[in-house]
């Protein structure tokens, strides 16, 4: 395992919990891992937290790298991450992230529950850049409840959400940094199509909506 940029010091109070766990973004994390399965070759956790994604997504693809600005978040995955040889954590900002060679693009880029805390159009645009020609993208993300017919949406999933909770015994949440949406699921599609035409778009379960683009082969 490759570690950049990292700042290393004891993880008071911090439990280094290496299971697995459940929570309403764990919960897509088999369908990311599934996609990510159907190209190999390199991944990008943006936002990876604890490494859980990364984990699991470690052996059925060349190499998982993970970013993430948050120093605790980076020392837990590097202890989750310890014992497996194709990973890369960085501690960084991913809009201060230089653009790679187009040969060390990424055939796979993955974002959950994080776009939200960056600069929506600065974001989308970067992700694009560091994708590899013939890529996907794959976001899960939060989106502000602002219409009637968010607020209709949201309202009708709340009974459920809460039974589904119950059901897989409770939701963990690790120790991450928590910043509430800004943007409408409207607002995001309009922006998502400027930057990323075609991409699909459509609202999910526990409060958030999936997105998913092919860049073309043909576009570097």
């Amino acid at each position: 395992m490759e570690i950049i940029g990292v700042y290393r010091r004891k993880c008071t109070g911090v439990k280094l919990a290496m299971d697995t766990y459940w929570n309403h973004n764990t919960a897509f994390h088999d369908e990311l891992i599934a996609d990510g399965k159907l190209r190999g070759g390199r991944v990008l956790d943006i936002g990876c937290g604890d490494g859980l994604l990364l984990q699991r997504l470690a052996p059925f693809v060349q190499q998982v790298i993970g970013i993430d600005p948050d120093n605790t978040a980076i020392e837990i995955a590097q202890t989750r991450l310890i014992s497996i040889s194709n990973v890369t954590l960085i501690n960084d900002d991913f809009l201060a992230s230089p653009i790679p060679k187009l040969e060390d693009r990424y055939a796979t880029v993955i974002c959950v529950a994080t776009l939200h805390h960056m600069d929506l159009r600065s974001a989308l645009l970067l992700m694009r850049q560091v994708l590899a020609p013939g890529g996907r993208l794959l976001i899960i993300g939060l989106a502000d409840d602002k219409s009637l017919v968010d607020l209709v949406f949201s309202g009708l999933l709340l009974l459920p959400i809460r039974i589904m909770d119950r059901f897989h015994g409770g939701m963990r949440n690790p120790n991450v940094r928590i910043t509430a949406p800004t943007e409408s699921i409207r607002e995001i599609r309009q922006v998502v199509q400027q930057i990323l035409p075609g991409a699909k778009v459509r609202r999910r379960f526990y409060f958030r909506y999936s997105l998913s683009w092919d860049k073309p082969l043909e576009e570097e």
